[in-house]
């Protein structure tokens, strides 16, 4: 099953539209659209992330393990064999994304809370 069907089963199961979740993940609603659809498949890997920590599943709920695995190996569903399917520099990069993302989200908030007491001191 594709990523974007999967994402859209999922917000169908909260009862989610398109535009809440759009807003959540900080993209538009039609761009969400497109990802439901398999029309855009261009999903980097901080969306997936945010994606990853709304729904809370892991990065395998959206991985065909069949597809990852080689076809002589039995396919097994457990994150060390996800983890096997790639390269350490490939899930480097990874862990790399996602930390730098949180120090960007987190550095985000501060600025946020100085404008807010600025605002506050100016009146």
């Amino acid at each position: 099953m594709e990523i974007g069907i999967k994402i859209k089963k999922l917000r169908e199961g909260k009862k989610m539209s398109q535009m809440e979740l759009a807003y959540i993940l900080g993209i538009s609603q039609s761009k969400l659209c497109n990802i439901e659809s398999n029309e855009d498949k261009s999903i980097d890997f901080v969306l997936m992330h945010k994606v990853c920590q709304f729904f809370e599943v892991g990065f395998d709920h959206f991985l065909d393990l069949n597809k990852v695995n080689s076809p002589s190996v039995k396919s097994q569903n457990s994150l060390s064999t996800l983890h096997d399917a790639f390269e350490d520099s490939v899930m480097n990069q990874i862990h790399f994304l996602i930390a730098d993302n949180r120090s960007k989200e987190h550095r985000i908030q501060e600025l946020l809370f100085q404008i807010a007491q600025m605002k506050r001191d100016q009146t």
